[in-house]
């Protein structure tokens, strides 16, 4: 049987896989007592597990914050560099709405997109701050970046909204409980897959049928925890991106 690396898996994933292989060893192992035991355990487990992660059980908004906050990054680039592209206009008065515009990138920092989370929404309401003043919103409209600015006011918004609800999600998180129960699924279920795996070479005919099927499920969440960290490694940039 293949091996489960506990340490990869989130709580969520934990809980998924966890609750699927007692599933599937309820449906053809229950009259085995001391799996039936075991699987009781991480059943208890997996009740304290969905108590501390309360409305974050199942909810990743590591996907949702990379989509808004691309969205946002995008908006924030388009908006400073058509600005800049007008600073070099023939027309004095577009090139002057452009050098004004530029400057305002400029003293909040052209670089403010690729900023850790809270910095850069910090940074964008400034932003958007500085611009909205009657002079910038002129200048905005005489070289036709009207449409760039409302694209990164609703970004920003929509970002905030998301992260706001993720905040609101993990603050009822009972890291004592996630605790106590991770440990303790992580040790019957240990027990359980090693006793499957035994018993798949000495009754292949009752026990193999499981353990191929316990195979399938490690090999499918390892997939999704491996793409899940790989995703947090190619995106640096943001230090707050970790899942709960």
């Amino acid at each position: 049987m293949k091996k489960l690396p506990f340490s990869l898996l989130s709580s969520n994933e934990l809980f998924t896989t966890s609750s699927r292989i007692n599933e599937a060893c309820k449906l053809s192992l229950s009259s085995d007592v001391y799996i039936s035991n075991l699987y009781s355990s991480i059943d208890q487990g997996n009740n304290d597990l969905s108590k501390g992660l309360g409305k974050s059980l199942n909810s990743d908004f590591t996907p949702l914050l990379l989509v808004q906050d691309q969205l946002r990054d995008n908006a924030f680039i388009g908006l400073r560099d058509f600005a800049s592209s007008f600073s070099h206009s023939n027309d004095e008065a577009k090139a002057t709405a452009g050098k004004n515009l530029t400057g305002i990138f400029e003293t909040t920092g052209n670089s403010a997109y690729s900023l850790g989370y809270s910095v850069e929404t910090a940074k964008l309401n400034s932003l958007i701050m500085n611009l909205s003043t009657p002079a910038s919103l002129k200048d905005m409209e005489s070289i036709g970046a009207t449409e760039w600015f409302e694209q990164l006011k609703t970004s920003q918004a929509e970002f905030e909204r998301v992260y706001n609800s993720k905040i609101d999600t993990e603050s009822a998180i009972d890291l004592p409980l996630i605790k106590d129960a991770r440990d303790r699924i992580t040790k019957y279920l240990k027990a359980l897959l090693s006793y499957i795996d035994i018993n798949a070479e000495l009754d292949p005919v009752k026990y193999g049928p499981v353990s191929d099927k316990i195979d399938e499920m490690i090999t499918e969440i390892v997939a999704i925890a491996r793409a899940r960290k790989t995703r947090k490694g190619n995106v640096p940039k943001k230090s707050e991106k970790t899942p709960v």
